[in-house]
């Protein structure tokens, strides 16, 4: 029996696509990898994307099987990949970039393995998707997450038996909770404005709810409350590490290190319970096949 002769038309093919997401989207992923270093909270999104991916890995490696080969749906997404990239490039509007990036990312999971095989990934992909597009937009919103951030803050801690004032400088920006007539100062800096948490809470019910195939009207609505719970809950750290930087004698950095912290886990968490709420309604990616074809 003759041995099977390497496909070289799919290698090139993938190799292609892979030096287009490169060449192409390769200074926006370096972009959103800076926004996202600046917090913990934010890397920690990246964090739960990669394990989605492993998941949908398994997943499609399992029911699917991992064969490269050359399909019209792959060379579909591809061809979109493109369309929105000179879009987004003639428009100046990002945010098909970002739509072209998950596209060229889409077709190399279904050259690999089949149309079927990458549903698995589409949660994943959404998430990632949506965490690039937030990441982009940090520059837009960090004044106004730290003033929302901010104002709440200033507005609770008096109700808690703690003074405080709201101190905001134009050049360069800064906001500044002074408590106490200056017994505890504390700048809310773009590290501090909720934004990994905001990130983080987004990612992690998309991801979930896609998994769970809700319905788009429950995705919208769970993705909207995680955005409510990230930034509830990151008005909660600021006002808790102020009390307790100014109640007790613990180190500052260990009560806004660790303090911090728990209060992110326990976000994630509500997120987490939140998103497992039933819905009425489902949709679905498709039943599995057996692992023969790729391109089915």
């Amino acid at each position: 029996m003759e041995p099977k002769r390497y496909n070289w038309d799919t290698a090139f093919f993938l190799s292609v696509i892979l030096l287009v997401a490169v060449i192409a989207y390769g200074p926006m992923v370096g972009g959103v990898w800076e926004a996202g270093s600046r917090t913990t909270q934010a890397l920690n999104a990246f964090v739960l994307l990669g394990v989605a991916f492993w998941d949908a890995f398994r997943t499609a490696a399992r029911t699917h099987c991992f064969k490269p080969a050359i399909n019209t749906h792959g060379l579909f997404l591809f061809g979109l990949s493109c369309l929105a990239l000179v879009a987004a490039s003639l428009a100046q509007v990002w945010p098909l970039a970002v739509l072209g990036l998950c596209l060229n990312i889409g077709a190399l999971l279904s050259l690999c393995f089949g149309r079927k095989g990458t549903s698995a990934f589409y949660p994943a992909l959404a998430g990632f998707g949506v965490m690039v597009a937030l990441l982009v937009w940090v520059p837009q919103l960090d004044e106004w997450l730290r003033l929302l951030a901010g104002r709440v803050s200033t507005g609770i801690l008096p109700n808690l038996g703690i003074r405080a004032d709201m101190v905001v400088t134009a050049d360069p920006f800064q906001v500044i909770l002074v408590a106490e007539k200056g017994a505890g100062v504390f700048s809310v800096a773009t590290e501090c404005n909720g934004f990994g948490i905001l990130v983080s809470s987004i990612v992690l019910a998309l991801i979930i709810a896609l998994r769970r195939r809700d319905s788009w009207v429950s995705v919208m609505l769970k993705v909207g409350a995680s955005a409510i719970i990230g930034l509830t809950f990151n008005v909660i750290r600021i006002v808790a590490i102020t009390i307790a930087t100014l109640r007790t004698d613990v180190g500052y950095g260990l009560i806004h290190e660790g303090m911090g912290t728990v209060i992110y886990l326990l976000a994630l968490a509500a997120v987490y319970a939140v998103s497992l709420i039933d819905s009425p309604f489902s949709w679905r990616f498709g039943r599995a096949v057996p692992c023969t074809d790729p391109g089915a």
